[in-house]
């Protein structure tokens, strides 16, 4: 039997017996690619643990509502993976964001490297549109919480917030999986497409974090990004 869509509410709007208007942009998908009609049931989700079974009411073309029904809470995961990503352009980073909700990833954190496709300053004008990007992704993954998108940092701000013993740097050289330790709460980094600078390359030796590799060939980073967010998540799982 085919589980109903799962749709996004603002916090704090989930209580049995409530109305709940969806924005402009959830009705439209209810209404459109999801093809749902009044009466169809839903899931709603704030983000924040609380998932809510509902059915939907849509007013007019743009305009719906969810009656709902049940509320129940998730509980909050343990923290796992942090997902540290050298800033990509373009779509590349929407790709990531998408795909770390998918796979799990605790938090994202945009990192400004020497040869990073964007500034710390553009950089900062882009972390809303990943974090609507990620709540999006919600859904298709039934997820009930959300993924935080950290504000970009420098290399070296990353350095000084994670704990050495916690930190994985992608590298094609690098060693495997059997010479890692496991632990649930890594930061695993992402380099640039041209590689880390000198000075980045002897910061990231000094603070002790071991080089990982993923696959035989080179990667792009958005590729070294799902690939080890996905292979490091069921590691540290077993």
């Amino acid at each position: 039997m085919k589980q109903p869509p799962w749709l996004l509410a603002a916090s704090g709007e989930l209580e049995k017996g409530r109305r709940v208007v969806l924005d402009g942009d959830e009705a439209r998908h209810a209404g459109g690619p999801l093809r749902l009609i009044t009466g169809s049931p839903v899931v709603l989700t704030d983000g924040a643990g609380s998932v809510a079974a509902g059915s939907l009411v849509i007013e007019r073309r743009g305009a719906a509502e969810v009656v709902v029904e049940s509320v129940g809470r998730v509980p909050r995961p343990i923290p796992g993976l942090s997902l540290a990503v050298a800033v990509l352009a373009g779509s590349a980073m929407d790709v990531v964001a998408q795909k770390a909700v998918e796979l799990g990833v605790d938090r994202l954190i945009p990192v400004c490297c020497a040869r990073s496709q964007l500034s710390l300053k553009r950089a900062a004008t882009r972390v809303d549109h990943w974090r609507r990007i990620s709540r999006q992704a919600l859904k298709q993954c039934r997820r009930a919480w959300a993924m935080d998108v950290a504000s970009p940092a420098s290399l070296a701000e990353l350095l000084q917030l994670a704990d050495a013993d916690r930190g994985v740097v992608a590298d094609a050289g690098g060693g495997t999986l059997a010479e890692l330790p496991r632990r649930r709460e890594r930061v695993l980094l992402i380099g640039p497409e041209g590689g880390f600078s000198a000075e980045e390359d002897a910061a990231l030796d000094a603070a002790g974090w071991p080089r990982l590799r993923f696959a035989r060939h080179v990667l792009r980073a958005e590729t070294a990004a799902i690939a080890g967010a996905a292979i490091l998540s069921e590691f540290n799982h077993r």
